[in-house]
């Protein structure tokens, strides 16, 4: 598959994504971190990040993150991580939330695609909200993502489309699916150390706190 065929297949993914809505929200998600292999198959990533919601009038949130994860074998990685979240709600105005994360990823190569499996169990704390017949807190979350990316021979750049799943697990009023993320985007490998992400994601979800909507997002990464 040369380059111009995979763009027009991830621009023919996208395009469903804007018929979702056109009234729904928009919002731009940045991030910028630095990621250290402290020894074969450990590493250890440090990232902070802002998002813009309302049709970029509203901070949504900001905050912190650390990620530690280790690759078993080629075709599969463990890892935790621990978020420090300082949201904007808009009933109960700014909040201190505390997640913490276990993950697994499976993938598997063919040619120059690799199709990845992740499954993250999720436990966010929000600091002062109290649980009620229709809310959790602590609130359990089990997140699985599947993503196919493409490796462009001799080309900085690295497509990737995914969508990605969210199941509660110990809600009041019953588990079951909650949101649901569709991401299409590139990696941008400016040289060996750093390196840019860009996508657009499609957020259809349940959640009271969020609202569905077009996101537009950029990260940054270097590596040491």
């Amino acid at each position: 598959m040369n380059k111009k065929n995979l763009i027009g297949c991830l621009l023919l993914l996208g395009m469903p994504l804007f018929a979702y809505g056109q009234s729904d929200d928009f919002g731009i998600w940045t991030s910028a971190g630095a990621r250290k292999k402290l020894f074969p198959g450990l590493v250890a990533e440090l990232e902070g990040e802002f998002r813009l919601r309302d049709d970029l009038k509203e901070t949504d949130r900001w905050g912190v993150a650390a990620d530690l994860s280790y690759r078993i074998i080629p075709w599969l990685k463990v890892g935790a991580s621990y978020n420090l979240i300082r949201f904007h709600h808009e009933k109960r105005g700014w909040e201190t939330r505390h997640r913490y994360s276990l993950y697994g990823v499976g993938s598997y190569d063919w040619n120059r695609f690799t199709l990845s499996l992740r499954e993250r169990y999720q436990h966010t704390y929000k600091v002062g909200v109290s649980s009620t017949a229709k809310r959790a807190n602590p609130k359990d979350v089990l997140r699985s993502r599947l993503k196919l990316e493409y490796d462009i021979r001799k080309s900085p750049f690295s497509p990737y489309a995914s969508v990605e799943w969210y199941h509660t697990l110990n809600d009041p009023q019953g588990n079951g699916l909650e949101k649901t993320r569709y991401t299409a985007g590139t990696v941008y490998k400016f040289n060996k150390r750093n390196r840019f992400d860009v996508y657009y994601r499609y957020q259809d979800q349940a959640d009271d706190d969020e609202t569905n909507g077009h996101i537009l997002g950029v990260g940054y990464q270097y590596r040491f």
